[in-house]
């Protein structure tokens, strides 16, 4: 029936900071700030809570526990706002000595993220503002038979009347948790630097953060389990009859991140400047992802934390190398005119690949059907493939240490457990600019993209029901050149 929303709301911060230096060898940082949370609210009220025992006023032929923007204990915005948010921060940069070769830097500080607004969408197409219907087996016709038709009455923009009916069980429910709140991450760091030479740096550091309050999807009328459980039955274990999935946003997910950073640094001298950079680190968490209200996005809706495990984005190991080298010129003559002021610059990457997560590709536990994906099951200790790379598309893994799982079971393959193929590339350029005149310049550019036109190959298919699991069917761009003119002036 259409999808129209007019929701708006004010984010407002304030914020206190002070530099305080101590000595000359020690300076600290210190803050304060202020992000309350007041949610985004729709002028026509097309919000909905879910708090069972509770009946609308606003709606009274809602199904019990449905409520809407204006009943008592619903707020305009879906869930209680957020006063209390206040984000501290610290953090200090001190240097032994005094000699300016080695210092010490380390912070600690508090942050709010607030809901994206895309995420409220859902909430205008719930029932009575635009219901979703779901026919089968009836005459294009009459498709209407023996119900009442909905339009145009109960679709957007307008507004139905308080008495507007409700098709039972409810198939379209979404709700933010009542006690919702922002995502709150902590993010603390410690870092060791020293002059090895005049223009040469080393930098130790260790960075973490935490997120608590991260949002996931649920079903809150997901199937209760029982050893008789079928896929015919679900809505029969549903506790509230009335509804069938009642998607739920949830501020219960955490995370933690811990890395080891390296770098050394040549700084721009000699006409040469050159960086490393190494990352070793760890992402954890139970779910990855945040969305709006139209999907479930957890594995186990009784317990999120079952399928606790290394991140979606999590990679081990990164090393990145770039320089910028400005080649030597000829001094004088048609040498320096031709040969003289060329520059070239590059970037090597390595890093390993993203977690791969073994997936069912069915609701074997019958807990969400809407979903349909749980992991799938081990029945061996799995490898990754040897030998050529015909070989390791064919298969990335043996996929025969893989099947679906049985009836009422999850599967007991743990999130993300392999990993897949890893990133190397180099690209490089050259260039030079040529002084037509003081005010105009002419600037010649060659470039190449993944220079040594090194394979790069996307991930396999993780899903064991599909015909082409574990086999890698795509890669990322070949080598890309180029070659540009740019006019300075």
């Amino acid at each position: 029936g259409g999808e129209f929303a007019a929701r708006q709301g004010n984010l407002g911060s304030m914020f206190v900071q002070d530099n305080y230096r101590a000595s000359r060898s020690l300076v600290f940082n210190l803050g304060l700030r202020w992000d309350p949370f007041v949610p985004y609210s729709d002028a026509k009220g097309r919000t909905e809570c879910f708090l069972p025992g509770h009946t609308s006023q606003r709606f009274p032929n809602a199904p019990a526990g449905y409520l809407f923007a204006g009943d008592p204990g619903c707020p305009d915005g879906g869930f209680s706002s957020s006063w209390r948010q206040c984000a501290p921060r610290f953090g200090f940069a001190y240097n032994p000595g005094g000699q300016g070769k080695t210092t010490i830097r380390s912070g600690w500080g508090m942050f709010y993220q607030p809901p994206f607004v895309e995420a409220f969408n859902n909430m205008v197409d719930s029932a009575p503002f635009s219901p979703q219907y779901q026919i089968f087996g009836t005459s294009f016709m009459n498709p209407y038979r023996g119900t009442t038709n909905p339009f145009p009455g109960q679709y957007a923009p307008q507004l139905p009347s308080s008495n507007a009916t409700f098709a039972l069980p409810l198939s379209l429910a979404v709700a933010y948790q009542p006690n919702w709140r922002p995502a709150q991450s902590m993010n603390w760091n410690l870092t060791i630097e020293r002059q090895l030479a005049n223009n040469i740096l080393a930098r130790f550091g260790y960075v973490a953060s935490k997120g608590t309050h991260l949002s996931y999807n649920t079903d809150a009328n997901a199937p209760l389990p029982s050893a008789t459980a079928t896929a015919d039955n679900e809505q029969a274990r549903r506790p509230y009859q009335q509804f069938q999935q009642i998607t739920m946003d949830t501020s219960g997910g955490n995370s933690i991140y811990n890395a080891l950073q390296v770098s050394l640094e040549k700084r721009f001298s000699h006409g040469v400047s050159v960086s490393a950079n190494y990352t070793w680190s760890k992402v954890i968490d139970a779910v990855s992802y945040a969305t709006d209200l139209d999907t479930v996005n957890v594995i186990n809706p009784y317990n999120v934390n079952a399928f606790r495990s290394v991140a979606d984005y999590n990679i081990p190991h990164r090393l990145l190398v770039n320089y910028l080298w400005q080649l030597p010129s000829p001094k004088e003559g048609w040498m320096k005119a031709v040969l003289g002021g060329w520059e070239s610059a590059g970037i090597w990457t390595w890093q390993s690949g993203f977690p791969l997560n073994i997936a069912s590709g069915g609701d074997y536990s019958y807990s969400v059907p809407e979903n349909a994906n749980d992991q799938a099951q081990l029945v061996s200790t799995p490898h990754y493939t040897s030998g050529s790379t015909q070989h390791k598309l064919n298969a990335w893994f043996t996929t025969s240490s893989f099947t679906t799982p049985p009836s009422n079971s999850f599967g007991n393959v743990g999130r993300n457990t392999l990993v897949g193929p890893g990133t190397f590339n180099i690209d490089f350029s050259v260039h030079r600019a040529f002084v037509i005149q003081e005010r105009f310049k002419l600037q010649l550019r060659a470039e190449a993209f993944n220079a040594l036109n090194h394979a790069q190959f996307n991930n396999p298919d993780t899903t064991v029901v599909d015909d082409n699991f574990g086999q890698i069917t795509g890669a990322r761009s070949p080598r890309i050149m180029q070659v540009a003119l740019k006019l300075v002036f």
